[in-house]
Formats: structure tokens, sequence, C-alpha cells
């Protein structure tokens, strides 16, 4: 099996208020969470000069998988636009099966994030879209999209199961994502046309492509209309700004990295290899980052892998 996507990072403008957000909504718990992440090497390894952030980690009790949230100091992040759509270029989607969708509802409701359009599809198979506190676009999805059959760690609530991709060329993208970085295609897609509509889009706007990594689903989605990233587009602008993926074998990463250099895909800098783990961003040929991470198993709990950990202040 491929290696399993560990990690899907968000840029945040109120770390505490949407940490609380993503607890109170979807029973996520807390992970760790460190202010270690400025000076030189966080700068080379992000490629954001002079960065500096807090990041708390969530776990959704599935092993080897956090959701990773950064509130940058340095610089400070810019909001997504106020017009942004799921088909602009970029980290668009996170897909979260929540078995009690009317629960959910009933808390984003009560919180006043109302899903983009009624829930579509029979009870046990319904899906809704809703927006976090930064604009972040979130599917909920009512059944596993993969059956649960390979869910890793079962913690009976939420569990985070996809990330959705809007890219400029599909066949590039998935050149990188299954060629490059292994991602097997799955058995089954993720989405069918008329699903566009959850998120305000015309159904069949878009060609897709499936891909698994571990018990994890990675869309591309290439739009007929894609408004492209600005120009001056940074990695600290608020929402999605990458994913990682996840290798317990320093010898599968070196593989995975070298497959990448191979391939003419480089890294922000050379991999940093601090023993106990290991980690590089790469950017593939249309700019999208993707972390490779390398952790032991007895270092899980420094690095946001265990529940029950509260995380530090916030300190800039």
């Amino acid at each position: 099996m491929t290696a399993p996507l560990c990690q899907i990072a968000l840029s945040v403008a109120d770390l505490p208020a949407s940490y609380q957000w993503y607890r109170e909504v979807f029973d996520l718990q807390p992970a760790s969470g460190t202010n270690a992440f400025k000076g030189f090497f966080a700068s080379k390894v992000q490629g954001i000069a002079d960065v500096a952030s807090t990041c708390w980690w969530l776990a959704d009790g599935q092993e080897f998988f956090q959701l990773e949230l950064f509130q940058f100091h340095r610089p400070l992040a810019r909001p997504l636009p106020a017009d942004w759509r799921a088909s602009d270029i970029g980290y668009s989607t996170v897909g979260i099966h929540v078995p009690d969708m009317d629960a959910v509802l009933e808390k984003l409701a009560a919180r006043g994030s109302d899903t983009l359009s009624p829930p579509m599809g029979e009870p046990g198979a319904r899906r809704a879209c809703v927006r976090d506190p930064q604009g972040v676009l979130l599917e909920l999805m009512e059944a596993d999209p993969l059956g649960g059959t390979q869910r890793r760690a079962d913690s009976g609530g939420a569990a985070i199961v996809s990330v959705t991709l809007s890219v400029a060329d599909l066949e590039r993208s998935i050149a990188f994502f299954s060629d490059v970085l292994g991602l097997e295609r799955a058995q089954a897609p993720l989405h069918e046309p008329q699903h566009e509509a959850l998120w305000q889009l015309a159904p069949g706007s878009s060609r897709r492509c499936t891909l698994q990594a571990g018990p994890f689903l990675v869309e591309l989605a290439a739009y007929e209309q894609a408004r492209p990233r600005a120009d001056d587009y940074r990695l600290s602008d608020l929402g999605i700004l990458n994913i990682a993926l996840g290798y317990r074998s320093r010898r599968d990463f070196n593989r995975a990295y070298r497959r990448c250099l191979d391939a003419g895909v480089r890294g922000n800098w050379r991999p940093l290899d601090l023993g106990a783990w290991k980690v590089v961003y790469v950017n593939d040929p249309q700019g999208f980052s993707v972390e490779l991470l390398h952790v032991r198993r007895w270092y899980d709990r420094r690095m946001g892998f265990t529940a029950g950990i509260e995380p530090p202040p916030v300190r800039a």
C-alpha cells in the first residue's frame, strides 16, 4: 500500500477560535502543538522568509493522522477572496465522515454555520457542504466513502477521509500524485457530477480522478472555468496550505523523495533530518505543496499523533 495521508494543514487567523470550532463541531481531540516553527529551519522547510507560527494539532481517532492548524505570526495570513469558489486553483475541500449527520448539522446551525445547500442523498448516505471559520470548504459525508473497511481506528465520531484539489492540468496532476508519489487509483469515484451542486457549481463542470493514499482519498478536479492562484500567493495564506504523506521507515521516505528528484520535482530545501523525524516540502509542477514526513512511532506524542495532549499557549 502507498504511504497514507497523515496530515491536512490549514492556515487560520484565530487559532484558539478555529481549534475550538473543530473540537465542538466534530469532537476532534487535542494532540499537542508547538511554537517552535520559526527561524532559519522553518523558513527553509516551508519556503517562507522569516516565518514564525504557532501550530496546534487535532486527532480524529485514526492512527498516524492529524489535522494541523497554523496561525502565522510572520507573515500575517491573508484571507481567501470574498468570491472564492471550489473551482479556484488550489486545495479546495476537506471531506469528513460524520456518522451522526443530524447532530453535526445541529451544532453547525447553533454556531451560525449553515450548509451551502440542503443535504443531498438518501438517509444514511447524505452529503452537505459548509465553510469553516476561515472559509475552507468542508464536505460532510454520512457514509464513509471507503465503506469503513480500511479505516485504521474508529472513534465512533467524525473522521477526516478525503481532500480535493482544483488543478489546471488533470493529466499532469495524475502523473505527479500517481506516478511519482505512488498513490493508487481508487476503486470508485469520490463524486458524481450532481455533487457539484453541493458547493454551488454547475453539475458536470469538472473532470475528476480519485486516488487513494492509505485509507484516505485524494481527489483531483479540473474545472472548465478555473481561476488561477494570485501571482503573490503564499503558503501562509488562509485556507488549506498542503497535505502530508507519512512514512514509518526512513528508507521509504528516501525512496519517495528520490522519485521526486528523478521527476524534476524539488523541495523548498533539502530534507530536514532530526533523527526521530524527517521532513521536506516539495512542490509539484503546478505549484502544489506536498509534505513528505517520516516519524518514528515512539515520537508520535511529540509530533501531534497522540490524542489527549493540550497545546501550548499561542506565542509569537
